[in-house]
């Protein structure tokens, strides 16, 4: 595979830097690509690619792109773990069953627990409805104090505390823009897509690839990732063990087989990232899981309403 030079990615991805900074990001760049070579040298299930994060080194990638931060705090609203099953499906994707939005992008605001949150509570509403809205993440953004913005947050937190504790109703994304910044609350004058009540909490799912494999087979899933390892993916099932910790929230949307045993993972970078959005992740990559997935508890909201019922 041959890389465009460093000039050519800036120019494709729009990359204009001041003084000094064009000498460090190009050092950056090409230090990247030797490591992406390599990577794909190795001839493994999944290959790697220059990307738009291309001139980022793996701490700043992280720090301005993902923004999972604190940890859960079970309460009245954690309503127990899912019942696992044995009798599944072969293989479950929730994209191809029409219960998921196109891709979104979270840009430079760290954000993907409001991502992660709010594309769960759209599947589970089509699910159970049939309808499929799109819902605000600035609504989280801005509103959900037990939270912190685009400085980070956990879907546990913003599906019980903001949610079910102050049984804020769901607004649509066409009446509250998302803008990847903080901003005051609006929820009070924005489009309500499903009252206040309909979400009661969560519950957890079991920390195991069968675990996992039961609750995908109900609904998308909230779980978390070591973005690190994945900030060059291009397509393939990844392998291989969880290396430091969790940072970023996405969602786990169907499971398959491809060689290898997979779980199906929507992302919220965009569609040019990765498989248009998605990663799928190896089914066996030790107790924590494929890049970490299985090194804090998945979990997934309940719902109620008179009309709602999960």
């Amino acid at each position: 595979m041959v890389f465009p030079t460093f000039a050519v990615w800036a120019a494709a991805h729009g990359k204009v830097y001041n003084g000094d900074e064009a000498v460090k990001r190009e050092s950056i760049y090409n230090a990247n690509v030797v490591e992406i070579q390599k990577h794909n040298d190795l001839g493994l299930s999944w290959t790697m690619d220059v990307n738009e994060f291309a001139d980022l080194t793996e701490d700043e990638f992280v720090a301005q792109y993902t923004g999972l931060k604190g940890a859960p705090v079970l309460d009245d609203t954690f309503l127990g773990v899912h019942e696992e099953t044995e009798a599944l499906e072969d293989a479950v994707d929730w994209v191809s069953k029409g219960a998921l939005n196109p891709i979104k992008n979270q840009g430079s605001c760290g954000s993907c627990w409001a991502f992660s949150t709010v594309g769960t509570l759209e599947s589970a509403l089509q699910i159970s409805t049939g309808n499929l809205v799109n819902l605000a993440e600035q609504q989280l953004v801005d509103c959900d104090k037990s939270n912190d913005g685009c400085n980070g947050g956990w879907p546990h937190s913003a599906y019980d505390n903001y949610y079910a504790r102050t049984s804020a109703g769901l607004c649509t994304t066409a009446s509250y823009r998302y803008t990847a910044q903080d901003g005051n609350c609006r929820a009070s004058s924005c489009s309500e897509a499903f009252p206040s009540g309909t979400v009661t909490g969560h519950r957890n799912v079991q920390q195991s690839s069968s675990g996992l494999k039961s609750a995908v087979a109900q609904q998308p899933i909230s779980v978390t990732v070591n973005a690190g390892q994945l900030q060059f993916y291009a397509n393939g099932v990844v392998t291989g063990r969880c290396q430091g910790q969790i940072n970023h929230a996405v969602m786990a949307v169907g499971y398959g087989t491809d060689g290898l045993d997979y779980f199906k993972i929507r992302n919220s970078w965009g569609t040019s990232w990765g498989e248009e959005g998605y990663v799928r992740l190896a089914q066996e990559g030790g107790s924590q899981g494929t890049a970490c997935l299985l090194q804090e508890i998945p979990v997934y909201p309940v719902l109620s309403t008179a009309d709602v019922q999960v």
